[in-house]
């Protein structure tokens, strides 16, 4: 579970957002019912203007939050091609940050990151916000424990209708959140990956399937769309003793559950005894409000945190693996309808 942080370390704590745009102002909003929110800063004057107003906090542009002494720790929610430059410039000066993810389009920038971070000793967290939703909290406490044995396989299908970014692809924009949760289950890096996807609307791929293999064995399987018909939340752990799925799209006493069923080996004939799913009680607290929550307490008392951007340079150190396969992706299917029109 998220660590609630003390009432005094909250309000020492002077935090400001940088981008006010949809996700931007989720983070506003929350900082503000932690009463952390200090001021925000967006390159649009009017929305930077109206949001402060809205939230009762100062307006800065993003240069002038960067170097206020009135502020302590930055969240980014930028557009990623802009992450590495302000993540940079925010450390610089000793402030404490959370980037969104993606954290950067490069692992060179990423690195660069995880780097200044370290050379300045600052808490410096990336925006995987499923990390801290209840039921991966308690999920990953079970595996932890041994509840669910060996794990053997891993598999995720995050799938739903837009939203199209020309500059990221499904993979990069999508899989983060799901690599991150898978990592954090298998507690490695994948020893071999293979990536199959397609180009469909934009010049880049709107679906993928991802396949990795780890060094203990087990095998993962990502299936992310950004193009698809409905939409499907599901992350699912499969292990010796028992299995689990975490479906975000159920309702809060459904979100979790685990299937005791049983299979093994009787002289070469495989046999296996189902059981009903057993749902498991979790709190209906929000993953944003424990994300923040948990950065503002790792700032204030430096402790290291989960979802940390050295976490997030082993997600892009994947996404960068895959990229070299891209030369297998089958061809931009509207840009053969153009050529043969």
């Amino acid at each position: 579970m998220a660590e609630l942080i003390r009432l005094e370390n909250r309000h020492r704590l002077r935090a400001g957002v940088i981008g006010c745009g949809d996700w931007g102002s989720n983070h506003v909003r929350t900082l503000k019912s932690l009463g952390a929110l200090a001021a925000v800063a967006d390159n649009d004057p009017e929305r930077m203007r109206a949001t402060a107003e809205a939230n009762g906090c100062k307006a800065m542009t993003p240069k002038e939050m960067i170097q206020s002494d009135e502020i302590d720790a930055v969240v980014l929610a930028l557009p990623a091609d802009r992450h590495v430059e302000v993540s940079l410039a925010v450390m610089e000066t000793g402030k404490h940050l959370l980037v969104e993810k993606p954290m950067a389009l490069e692992v060179a920038g990423a690195n660069a990151i995880v780097e200044t971070a370290r050379r300045k000793g600052v808490v410096a967290m990336t925006g995987h916000v499923l990390r801290f939703h209840p039921a991966f909290e308690a999920l990953e406490a079970m595996v932890k424990d041994g509840v669910l044995g060996t794990i053997r396989y891993v598999y995720s299908t995050r799938i739903g209708l837009g939203k199209f970014f020309v500059q990221t692809d499904a993979l990069w924009d999508i899989a983060p959140h799901d690599l991150s949760l898978l990592f954090a289950i298998t507690g490695e890096m994948p020893v071999s990956t293979h990536l199959e996807g397609a180009a469909m609307i934009t010049d880049a791929p709107d679906f993928a399937h991802l396949h990795m293999v780890f060094s203990s064995g087990a095998r993962s399987h990502t299936f992310i769309s950004r193009l698809a018909p409905n939409r499907e939340r599901k992350f699912t752990v499969i292990g010796d003793k028992a299995m689990a799925v975490f479906d975000d799209l159920e309702p809060w006493e459904r979100k979790l559950a685990i299937y005791n069923h049983k299979v093994w080996n009787d002289g070469g004939d495989i046999k296996f005894e189902s059981a009903e799913p057993e749902y498991v009680p979790i709190p209906q607290t929000l993953p944003l409000t424990s994300e923040l929550e948990h950065f503002l307490h790792c700032a204030a008392t430096g402790q290291t945190p989960r979802a940390s951007v050295a976490e997030g340079l082993n997600v892009l150190r994947a996404l960068a693996d895959v990229d070299t396969q891209r030369s297998r992706l089958s061809p931009n299917i509207a840009a053969m309808a153009r050529a043969g029109e």
